[in-house]
């Protein structure tokens, strides 16, 4: 498996012979199983041990059986109740094989695996997180299945939304569609009228919907573990003319943004570009947040903010939102998730940003 040998190749470089991961993201991209998640159905293992013959499972209690009966290719050291807990088992493995140097992507466990075997053989490091920058095949197809179900989603919720209907109801026509298409989970946000100043009151599911009122609504799912990250923005009705050039506005950020991600480029330019565009307006100080994280199975890179952004390369998958919340007229912010490939740079999520709605 490829992701194994660049695992392997990463370990020897640091002249480490194991690497423990802790977090979720890292158990399901290096695991070999068809799929992960079915098995670590809960935030993560305790501990998933790669570099040895087989992987080595430390599960916790609530998922134990689980990997007993289903990782059958790997050695799982079952906790029942009447084990050691997880954290000692992990330790006692530790102590009965003399490992030479131990890689461990969390830094609370690195320094109690430090102060109970030896400072000088663990590092602590997430070089979970570094392999799985690149996209391969596997998270390619799975983002891509994430996105699909996000633009059903989203489009579903757009549809239903008209004076009177509550954002609570917005956002559960958006989760129905996306539960049956397979999402694991859903988080559906609909921000409305006054307090669209960012995120704050705006998201209060019992808000109702006015004609007039401007509208976003960003949501983020998990299929088969990976992020789905999808928001549009709307007016309900034909609102000002302020309101529609805030929205025009945020969407040709969006343009500028999205044609500058290509390999190569320092998102600190592309950030600037966009807050260059809010200037033109006068409105940069309402643009408080990222222009873009990364995606995958979690806590991916690259980044782009202000003043801590990456420079983008072949094969990075990232959002890109920029948003406008501007007291007295409202909030905007469109969203995509975005593929950086070895010829053209691809948007994942492809429903239109002018979304119907219901009247």
């Amino acid at each position: 498996m490829d992701r194994k040998r660049r695992l392997r190749e990463a370990l020897n470089s640091r002249q480490s012979e194991i690497f423990i991961a802790t977090l979720r993201p890292n158990q399901l991209y290096f695991l070999d199983h068809p799929d992960p998640t079915k098995v670590i159905s809960r935030p993560n293992c305790f501990a998933v041990m790669f570099g040895l013959d087989k992987d080595v499972i430390f599960p916790g209690r609530w998922i134990s059986n689980a990997c007993r009966d289903l990782l059958t290719n790997c050695t799982v050291i079952e906790d029942r109740w009447i084990d050691k807990s997880p954290r000692s088992q992990l330790i006692d493995f530790l102590k009965g094989n003399k490992f030479k140097k131990i890689i461990v992507d969390e830094p609370l466990l690195g320094r109690e695996i430090k102060n109970e075997i030896s400072q000088s053989i663990v590092l602590v490091e997430d070089i979970g997180c570094l392999l799985r920058r690149k996209k391969d095949a596997v998270d390619l197809a799975g983002l891509r299945h994430a996105a699909r179900i996000a633009d059903l989603g989203v489009t579903a919720a757009f549809g239903v939304i008209k004076p009177g209907i509550s954002c609570g109801d917005i956002a559960a026509e958006g989760e129905y569609v996306m539960r049956k298409a397979g999402a694991e989970d859903v988080s559906v946000a609909p921000a409305v009228g006054q307090g669209t100043y960012y995120l704050d009151s705006a998201e209060d599911v019992s808000r109702i919907v006015a004609e007039g009122d401007m509208i976003f609504i960003d949501l983020a799912i998990h299929v088969r573990g990976y992020l789905g990250d999808i928001t549009r923005a709307g007016i309900v009705g034909k609102g000002t003319a302020e309101q529609r050039l805030l929205l025009n506005t945020v969407k040709r950020a969006y343009s500028i943004g999205y044609n500058q991600m290509s390999p190569g480029v320092n998102g600190d330019l592309i950030y600037g570009q966009v807050e260059k565009c809010f200037g033109e307006r006068g409105w940069t100080k309402y643009f408080v947040h990222h222009l873009s994280h990364g995606l995958g199975l979690g806590n991916d890179i690259p980044k782009i903010s202000r003043g801590k952004s990456d420079t983008l390369k072949i094969g990075d998958a990232l959002s890109c939102e920029p948003g406008l919340y501007i007291p007295g007229i409202g909030g905007a912010r469109v969203e995509n998730m975005i593929y950086i490939g070895n010829e053209v740079t691809e948007e994942l999520t492809q429903c239109p940003f002018d979304l119907p709605m219901d009247f």
